[in-house]
């Protein structure tokens, strides 16, 4: 983007812009999809401003996008970087090969029923007072710090079939977002690297939300989670 501020007579130069912390974009169907984590939100851009910032995305951003760039830092969907950087669309996550819903039933001890009873209980408490933002927050810190277990496939097993006895609390339509902060986190705390990956779709629009290790679905079905484009992955 062409800064109007360049001194009169010289050349003006290229603004860089990166995305604001918090928000993360993926393309479905030749659109780009966003998600705001502070304000809790999905949007699309007016087309005019997509194109732009497609533009943008491609390192080819020409005088006409100056405005629109602008009008997106302003909202706080951009801003200004000295360096600027490659704007990347939402990593693919590892391609879903089974569930773990599926696999033979896994001896459960009580202690861990009640644990994941206890997270399903909290998670939908945390996003109400706290919101998604600080939600991720807290699922990035924890792994940051994990220290990954020999026995992670054992653990990760155990931890799944926990919360499969429990489906009746959060059903898997409703309580996708909830129920997979909850799984995360109590996977993590195990020592299981596991992700927790938002998705979305279009025609209709759809978010969908859940938890996969490796190419394993924890707490859904591969045919459920197929067709999303993933737009954030903890």
């Amino acid at each position: 983007m062409i800064d109007r501020r360049a001194a009169p007579g010289r050349a003006p130069f290229v603004m860089a812009y990166t995305l604001k912390p918090g928000i993360s974009f993926c393309h479905v169907a030749g659109r780009t999809i966003f998600l705001d984590l502070r304000a809790d939100r999905y949007f699309c851009l007016a087309n005019d401003a997509e194109r732009s910032f497609d533009r943008l995305a491609a390192a080819s951003s020409g005088p006409e996008d100056m405005r629109i760039l602008e009008g997106l830092a302003h909202q706080g969907i951009l801003r200004a970087s000295d360096t600027g950087s490659i704007l990347q669309p939402c990593p693919a996550v590892t391609e879903a090969r089974a569930s773990l819903l599926d696999a033979a039933p896994t001896p459960v001890r009580p202690l861990q029923t009640l644990l994941a009873g206890t997270a399903l209980l909290h998670a939908p408490l945390r996003l109400r007072l706290f919101g998604l933002h600080a939600a991720v927050a807290r699922l990035q810190a924890r792994k940051a710090r994990l220290k990954t277990i020999r026995s992670e496939r054992e653990t990760l097993a155990r931890g799944a079939a926990a919360f499969a006895q429990l489906r009746a609390i959060a059903t898997t339509h409703d309580q996708c977002l909830p129920r997979s902060l909850a799984v995360t986190d109590r996977l993590l705390a195990a020592g299981v690297r596991a992700e927790l990956v938002l998705a979305v779709k279009l025609q209709p629009f759809a978010a969908h939300a859940w938890v996969q290790w490796q190419d394993l679905v924890v707490n859904d079905r591969v045919d459920a989670v197929r067709d999303f484009t993933p737009i954030l992955v903890v």
